[in-house]
């Protein structure tokens, strides 16, 4: 049984059920497991700029891994929380992730995004997955199947930003990134305002996510981010030194911001750091901002600057609630002017990223606790 519980896209053309062959950018909206596939199908053969609009509910891999493999370069937005309003479908949006769930029933993987297109492809594209939990999900270790829950790669030589934002990715399998793949031949990754938790890779390292940039733009300040996210509970065989938390690889010229975010009970290590000398691209450099990172691995050195030590305090991490109480000792830690190009205002329930202009780490910002004048009054 399931351990798990329950700037937008220029879109001329709304659609309730994708259909088969269309080759034109659009807003898809989708109601089953059925229609989000041909959605994701269509959103592959189309040129342009697509988004596909998913209602509130569960959708199930019962035919396979959800699709895309793109040979051109669109944009691609998977967003979820839409419901229906006056009897039109996916009229809103609800900020939160929970009430979306892409299941991988711990038998298939759960959502692939693939760029492919011609060599010396130039053009830009951006693949974004947002607003939704991927539960379940299973990628085989016999044929290396990296990401149970998602695996987003582009191998295109034009520039690509893959975002992960405002998701839960939970209780999944994979060879090396249980929960998540991101891989960019060419571009930038990043995972924001999001919890990873009880993800596995049983056979390897990596738990929750693995991550490798392999080129960016010159000059480029942030091409692998990690903001705003709590990594938890991740499990693995191991391998060598590398943990069960989040592996990132990184070549010269690529540097990875690690900020507001908690890893925490993860097996063997937190966050594993390599560089790719060792392959002839050279090594990359890290840094990370307020962020609780218990143990690092890997062959690269982390700069840590205003480092988180000690417990969270957890509301009840043993059942995967993981926002912080009134007391812990996070509470307003977290750096409140992000130094990144635009990240949510909102956290990962919809609340206020800030209260009175503080921050707190991980995806969620405590909005409850008691605030004590210097009077001795309680507001």
């Amino acid at each position: 049984m399931s351990r798990f519980r329950t700037t937008i896209l220029r879109a001329p053309l709304i659609l309730c059920l994708a259909l088969p062959g269309l080759a034109q950018a659009a807003t898809y909206c989708v109601r089953n497991h059925t229609e989000l596939q041909q959605a994701l199908t269509a959103a592959a053969a189309s040129p342009g700029d697509d988004e596909i609009r998913i209602r509130e509910g569960v959708y199930t891999t019962f035919n396979g891994t959800f699709t895309y493999t793109a040979q051109t370069t669109g944009w691609l937005f998977i967003v979820g929380g839409y419901y229906t309003v006056d009897g039109n479908d996916c009229a809103q949006m609800r900020m939160d992730a929970s009430r979306t769930i892409l299941d991988g029933a711990g038998q298939n993987q759960v959502l692939r995004i693939t760029l492919l297109p011609p060599a010396g492809t130039t053009t830009s594209a951006r693949l974004g997955v947002m607003n939704l939990s991927i539960a379940n999900g299973y990628g085989d270790s016999a044929t290396f199947v990296r990401g149970g829950g998602v695996d987003m790669s582009s191998f295109s030589d034009g520039y690509t930003e893959l975002w992960l934002e405002n998701v839960i990715v939970a209780a999944s399998k994979g060879y090396f990134g249980g929960g998540a793949n991101l891989y960019a031949k060419n571009g930038l990754a990043r995972i924001a305002n999001s919890l990873f938790d009880d993800n596995q890779a049983p056979t390897t390292a990596y738990g929750h996510a693995s991550i490798t940039v392999v080129s960016t733009l010159e000059n480029l300040a942030h091409p692998v981010v990690i903001a705003n996210s709590s990594f938890v509970r991740g499990r693995c065989a191991g391998n060598g030194t590398r943990g069960c938390g989040v592996g990132v690889g990184l070549p010269a010229g690529v540097h990875l911001d690690v900020l507001n975010s908690l890893f925490f009970d993860n097996a063997i290590s937190d966050l594993n750091i390599e560089g790719m000398a060792n392959i002839g691209l050279g090594n990359g450099s890290a840094s990370a901002d307020s962020s609780l990172i218990g143990t690092l691995s890997g062959n690269l050195p982390l700069t840590a600057t205003r480092a988180l030590a000690g417990d969270p305090a957890f509301v009840d991490a043993t059942n995967g609630n993981f926002r912080l109480r009134n007391d812990s000792p996070f509470i307003n830690q977290a750096l409140a002017t992000i130094p990144y190009y635009p990240l949510s205002m909102l956290d990962l329930d919809a609340k206020l990223r800030t209260r009175f202009d503080a921050m707190d780490p991980g995806p969620y910002e405590n909005q409850t606790w008691d605030i004590l004048f210097v009077d001795g009054f309680d507001d």
